[in-house]
C-alpha cells in the first residue's frame, strides 16, 4: 500500500484549526488575489498567492500562514494576502468585515515575534506532540 504523504505544516494547520476554531467557515489553501481577464487566466491563475487558511466566524476574518519554524518572510507573505483579500472574487461578501492576520508556528523566534508585532501580525505557537518529536530526530539527524 502506498504511503500518503501529508506535509507537517498542513497537519499542523489541521490540528490548529480543529482545536481553536471548530466552529468557524474554514478554507485552506486558499487562492487570493483578483481573477485576469479570460485572455491572461492562464498564465496568471498560477500566480495567484496562496494562503494557507481563511476562517470566518460571521464577524471576523482571520488570514492564516503556517510554517513549522517561524519565518521572517511568513510576515511579508501575510501582508500581500491583506492586501489581496479585499480584490479576491471568491471573498467578495466578507471583503469589507474585519481582518486579522495570524502566523501560526510550531516553534517560536522571538525577533520575528517582535517583527510580526511591529505590523499587527498576532503570532500563535502550537506545537503538538509529534512535531516536537520529529523535530529532536530532525536535530539528531535521525
Amino acid at each position: 500500500m502506498a504511503r500518503v504523504y501529508e506535509r507537517r505544516e498542513d497537519k499542523l494547520l489541521k490540528e490548529f484549526l480543529q482545536k481553536y476554531f471548530p466552529d468557524w467557515l474554514t478554507w485552506k489553501r486558499v487562492r487570493l488575489g483578483p481573477v485576469p481577464k479570460p485572455e491572461e487566466y492562464k498564465w496568471y491563475q498560477v500566480v495567484r498567492r496562496w494562503a494557507d487558511a481563511v476562517v470566518y466566524n460571521g464577524e471576523k476574518v482571520i488570514i492564516i500562514e503556517a510554517k513549522i519554524r517561524a519565518e521572517p518572510g511568513a510576515i511579508s507573505q501575510l501582508l500581500l494576502y491583506d492586501k489581496l483579500f479585499p480584490k479576491t472574487p471568491e471573498f467578495r461578501l466578507l471583503k469589507d468585515k474585519p481582518r486579522e492576520l495570524l502566523l501560526l508556528v510550531g516553534f517560536p523566534d522571538p525577533e520575528v515575534d517582535e517583527l510580526a508585532k511591529e505590523h499587527g501580525i498576532k503570532v500563535a505557537v502550537f506545537c503538538p506532540k509529534w512535531l516536537k518529536e520529529w523535530w529532536i530526530k530532525k536535530i539528531r539527524g535521525e
